[in-house]
């Protein structure tokens, strides 16, 4: 990295995520957005005009023609290897969005590449970037908590609509509603509690439509602790966009559930006193935005050359996570037959 105090970055992708990722590093002036690329011209053109930035068709052609540092990638998951392998051998360090990829095969070959260009990779887990979150884990690792006995999460909303040609309600694109959502509450589990070493999934689907479910996961880890996760496309579209968790240790429990109105909480309870942690005293994130901060993480570790909250492994086994919940099911579903 050279000593500049600024990172020249290009976006891959203009649609939903590109859009929150551009105005999250309009805040940050160790951040410079400087083009952004996409197979619709009018969606390039429009993150372009409303930020400044150069518009491209795509991502060779913006390689061809910027001088960049890094690249965000924020392409639908099976477009991802080709993006990050083009960006790794062009020198460029790299954010990608989650999942990391459908498949380990994929994986390892970004991963490879990114060895082989010199240049670092983070995976955008951007719950590790919530405060809600950020609590749990901080109280888990100074002890507060005890030893984690189990791990209880939920995420819920009505099927997805806003995606570039529904892409997220094609399953050979998304890998589903527990690639596709269920993948964060999969990562937090990882990261709470280690390694899962046992896998059990339920998906339920309304017959006759193949893409949006509800998924009950069950993980089981080497310290003995548990988590039951639950996640939902099927919500009807009055239903509110619904997240929490449940994080219980031998001597406390922690607990936050999404907020139909007012300010988020956090619960913790120990012995016989319950904290409430809320507003200002919860973990402060730039522009009081998880997204922001994440990026922000990513530019500063990139200047800094301090570590990724979320290394390619931990985002490698999430997905791995995921496929092995998935042959469960299957396992399972040949077994009734």
């Amino acid at each position: 990295m050279s000593n500049r105090d600024v990172i020249r970055i290009g976006i891959v992708g203009a649609g939903f995520i590109g859009a929150i990722h551009a105005a999250g590093y309009a805040h940050n002036p160790r951040a410079r957005l400087t083009a952004v690329a996409d197979i619709r011209p009018e969606k390039a053109g429009e993150l372009a005009a409303k930020y400044g930035l150069k518009a491209y068709p795509t991502l060779d052609a913006m390689l061809t023609a910027e001088k960049l540092d890094a690249v965000d990638i924020c392409l639908p998951s099976p477009y991802h290897r080709e993006a990050v392998v083009k960006a790794a051998a062009a020198g460029l360090h790299i954010l990608v969005e989650k999942p990391f990829a459908l498949n380990l095969e994929d994986i390892d070959a970004m991963i490879a590449a990114v060895e082989a260009g010199g240049v670092r990779l983070m995976v955008a887990h951007v719950c590790r970037f919530m405060p809600e979150y950020m609590v749990a884990k901080s109280l888990l690792e100074e002890g507060k908590l005890g030893r984690p006995l189990f791990f209880g999460a939920w995420r819920v909303s009505a099927t997805p609509g806003w995606s570039w040609n529904n892409w997220l309600l094609d399953r050979q694109q998304s890998g589903g509603t527990i690639m596709d959502l269920q993948i964060h509450d999969i990562d937090l589990s990882n990261w709470l509690l280690g390694e899962p070493q046992s896998f059990y999934m339920q998906e339920i689907m309304t017959p006759g439509r193949l893409g949006p479910a509800h998924v009950v996961s069950n993980l089981t880890y080497a310290n003995g602790a548990a988590a039951c996760l639950e996640a939902s496309h099927l919500m009807p579209p009055s239903y509110p966009f619904t997240t929490g968790y449940r994080l219980v240790g031998e001597e406390g429990v922690v607990e936050f559930m999404s907020p139909r109105a007012g300010e988020k909480q956090v619960l913790v309870y120990r012995g016989d006193e319950v904290t409430t942690i809320d507003g200002n005293r919860l973990p402060a994130v730039l522009a009081g935005d998880p997204y922001t901060e994440e990026l922000a993480h990513f530019v500063d570790c990139l200047l800094t050359g301090a570590p990724f909250r979320v290394s390619p492994d931990e985002a490698r086994l999430a997905v791995a996570t995921v496929l092995k919940l998935v042959e469960s099911f299957s396992r399972g579903n040949l077994g009734s037959n």
